[in-house]
């Protein structure tokens, strides 16, 4: 054989040996991908490992391994992984695309934006990555960037319903309600079970006024989805809206109590110190009142054993994460309603008949923008029920870091008596509350040795902000109440924006680059703060006896839509 042939052989070989090699790569990704779909998890990653050690910096399988390692809750891992395939294969849009899903996973959304463009500007007709770009938009609050790429991935597939829901969503956050409410019912057109959309269509119609529209879609929801919460809630509002307080407080409570009463542990293992302090406080409160009985001992020593624990092994905390054997103490009555005190209607009115309705009006709307404050806005009668009422129910279930304690209209703390407040405020006030229509309320209770809450404005028109706890209980009359600041939140915020602690020095800033003042109004109970919901607020610090009676307890009623006339 000469030299030529032999050449030509070992190429023929070569070539067979690459072919074998090729064959077996293939075979460990294919092995690999079966076990991954599978849930097998362990046995992919070792398919993918074989195969990198057979062929290292091999971009599928790298790509492979990130997404292992997604699905396996490991996103930084992840996110390397699939880093390292595009840089072994830049021109793949699938791994663009899937590096964008992992980052906006892992909350990483400009990086997540940059992706999905990367993966775009290689397949301008990649619909998932346009749709996917149009989601991490809206939630970066860009809604005009979101509502192009959206109508981009409809021009290419116009029969995608939840492209068309999530249109509506940018859309109204925009203030382009006409446009969203066609963009809902085009969702519902193509698929008309579709809750989102028909809770997001009846919010929208709410807010244009339409209150049988609004009505008539959350109750398509609920015969979708009995239990659907979003709606249940909804139809509470619009309920109200309608002046149909005992549908409202039905559906509200049926939202509250699938929520809060149900018996089970916390959800994610974690509970605040803060609500055990108050738990027990309230427990030992109400077996002095003889309003629970001698079965509750148990819960109370279990909360006591958890409280003790948790003090001694983090006492700088008050986010705490508890064991199995801990969350199953406590759970039979943690998440439960143990008692709820009556808070009915009072025949006689709620609000202090001898308010001088020109002179608060004259207040509120004499200052730019508007803030004032009204004293002795209940009746006694009203202002002890109220008071009886956040003493003794056991709704208080949402927990701030700051260590104050929420129930909102859908957690327990709708009753007739507040829906008669807040519906007599709106009709005794109309140059105040014009035609807005109440929104949300809700109770915060503070733990008297901690922060009150941050700074930060609402989604309403008009705020209404009142206390109830006695005055005895102040030890600083002049501080304890609400810092208002004089300058509207720029119109361009979202709530995400201006309603989030982690903006608070951007919120500082930019309150100290446009000049605002500062306006602090002391505690005074049965003081009720009225003003502008574009204000940002905070609460001022706080010297209250701590003492469960002495819990400052504010509560909050919200009118109308942000911007609406």
């Amino acid at each position: 054989m000469n030299r030529s042939e032999r050449r030509r052989q070992e190429a023929i070989r070569g070539r067979g040996a690459q072919q074998a090699d090729s064959f077996a790569l293939r075979t460990l990704l294919e092995e690999g991908t079966r076990h991954h779909q599978a849930g097998r998890l362990s046995e992919a990653e070792r398919s993918y490992r074989l195969a990198l050690e057979m062929t290292p910096g091999h971009p599928d399988a790298l790509h492979l391994l990130g997404l292992l390692a997604y699905r396996a809750n490991r996103p930084d891992q992840a996110i390397e992984l699939i880093t390292q395939a595009i840089d072994a294969s830049p021109s793949n849009a699938l791994y663009w695309f899937n590096l964008g899903v992992v980052s906006q996973r892992a909350g990483r959304k400009d990086d997540a934006v940059r992706a999905y463009e990367r993966a775009l500007a290689l397949n301008p007709t990649y619909v998932d990555a346009l749709i996917n770009l149009g989601n991490v938009l809206k939630d970066l609050t860009r809604p005009e960037d979101a509502v192009r790429a959206y109508r981009k991935a409809l021009a290419l597939n116009p029969g995608h319903a939840d492209t068309h829901n999530n249109l509506g969503v940018a859309l109204k956050e925009q203030g382009c309600l006409s446009d969203a409410i066609t963009a809902y019912r085009e969702a519902l057109r193509l698929k008309p079970s579709h809750l989102e959309a028909l809770n997001n269509l009846g919010l929208a119609l709410l807010e244009t006024r339409s209150i049988d529209g609004a009505i008539a879609s959350f109750e398509r929801a609920l015969a979708v989805q009995p239990a659907y919460g979003k709606a249940l809630y909804n139809l509470g509002i619009a309920s109200i809206w309608n002046g149909d307080d005992r549908r409202a407080i039905d559906c509200l409570s049926r939202a509250a109590q699938a929520k809060h009463n149900h018996g089970q542990p916390v959800a994610e293992g974690v509970v605040y110190r803060s609500r055990l302090k108050h738990d027990i406080e309230q427990v030992r409160y109400l077996l002095s009142r003889r309003l629970l009985g001698p079965e509750v001992m148990g819960y109370l020593q279990a909360l006591e054993h958890l409280d003790r624990s948790l003090s001694a092994h983090h006492p700088d905390r008050n986010r705490c994460s508890i064991e199995p054997a801990q969350a199953a103490a406590i759970a039979p009555s943690f998440n439960r309603f143990l008692h709820l005190a009556p808070c009915d209607r009072l025949l006689a009115g709620a609000l202090n008949p001898a308010l001088d309705v020109a002179e608060v009006e004259a207040r509120y709307l004499g200052r730019q923008p508007e803030v004032t404050y009204i004293d002795h806005l209940l009746n006694d009668e009203a202002l002890a029920a109220l008071r009886r009422f956040c003493w003794e129910s056991t709704i208080w279930k949402k927990d701030y870091e700051n260590g104050y304690l929420g129930a909102f209209l859908g957690d327990g703390f709708a009753t007739p008596l507040l829906l008669q407040i807040a519906e007599e405020l709106r009709l005794k006030f109309p140059r105040i509350f014009k035609q807005h229509r109440l929104t949300q309320a809700w109770a915060f209770k503070q733990d008297n040795a901690r922060r009150g809450l941050n700074i930060h404005a609402d989604a309403a028109a008009v705020n209404v902000n009142f206390w109830i706890t006695p005055d005895e209980a102040n030890r600083d009359p002049d501080t304890g109440g609400l810092v208002v600041y004089d300058k509207e939140a720029p119109r361009d915020w979202n709530f995400a924006a201006y309603n989030s602690e982690q903006n608070k020095p951007k919120i500082m800033e930019w309150l100290k680059e446009s000049g605002a003042q500062a306006i602090r109004i002391p505690y005074r109970a049965n003081r009720a703060v009225v003003f502008n919901s574009d204000l940002f607020h905070e609460t001022d610090e706080i010297h209250f006896k701590d003492e469960y009676l002495n819990r400052r307890i504010n509560i909050t009623l919200l009118y109308g839509h942000r911007h609406q006339d």
